[in-house]
């Protein structure tokens, strides 16, 4: 991890802001996000108002889009167009470290108001909290569509086991 870029507060994942919308007039905003081994980077969704893209700077990242699943890695692209559904996680054994980049400020908006609007709701169960991110997410013009889960990454989104 680099040493510049502002840490983002996330209940999924580590990231760091790279570059903000105001910074680049409203242009883009660019994430290093970092996926732990076996974890979820986002459920299906699709975006009404910005494009979103990641370099995979190391590792390997999953992703669901226009109705497949793909695995990338080191040195590879993906465009994932508003009005695409799409979703990502890191489906190995080892870190995966990412540039994500998104067109416009909508999507930064969401991100920066997810963490303070979960301590905000305090929902009590993870389905709780999908659905107040959920309704997050529709205030940002980007619809969850959970139905769409492909089997290969359902086991990273599933709720913990009672101890």
């Amino acid at each position: 991890m680099a040493e510049t870029g502002a840490t983002v507060e996330n209940p999924f994942h580590p990231v760091r802001l790279l570059l903000s919308s105001e910074e680049s007039m409203g242009e883009v905003t660019i994430y290093e996000f970092i996926l732990p081994p076996k974890s979820p980077g986002s459920p299906p969704h699709t975006h009404s108002q910005e494009d979103e893209y990641f370099y995979v700077l190391e590792g390997t990242l999953d992703i669901l889009s226009e109705g497949s699943v793909k695995r990338i890695s080191d040195g590879d692209f993906a465009a994932l167009k508003r009005g695409n559904a799409h979703m990502f996680w890191n489906g190995s054994d080892t870190e995966t470290q990412l540039l994500m980049i998104t067109t416009g400020a909508s999507f930064e908006q969401f991100l920066q108001s997810v963490s303070p609007r979960l301590a905000e709701e305090k929902p009590t169960s993870p389905e709780a909290a999908g659905a107040v991110i959920g309704q997050l997410a529709a205030e940002h013009g980007i619809e969850i569509s959970t139905e769409m889960m492909p089997a290969a990454a359902a086991p990273y989104y599933a709720p913990p086991e009672p101890e």
